[in-house]
């Protein structure tokens, strides 16, 4: 899976996965498997392009709990935000 870690504009760093060119369920099948990875408080950004992972995406992390899901549309594709909060 295509994964990079970059530098993000607030100055932290979080993890990037681009997944543009990849189809559902392909796409949707990674990020969870990435969010299944991910520590309580850790964002992780997925590029993708196709319009149905912004659909499907939300949908499939319902069920985690905690999970915050944004999607920012962006030149070419989007941006699908994930963090899993902290709970008490």
């Amino acid at each position: 899976m295509p994964k990079d870690t970059q530098k993000a504009n607030t100055g932290t760093t979080d993890n990037v996965v681009d997944l543009k060119g990849k189809l559902c369920p392909f796409a949707v099948m990674c990020i969870i498997k990435e969010v299944d990875s991910m520590q309580r408080g850790e964002t992780r950004v997925f590029m993708v392009d196709d319009p149905l992972a912004i659909k499907s995406v939300p949908e499939e992390l319902a069920d985690y709990e905690a999970a915050s899901v944004d999607v920012c549309k962006q030149e070419k594709g989007w941006e699908i935000s994930v963090t899993l909060g902290v709970t008490d």
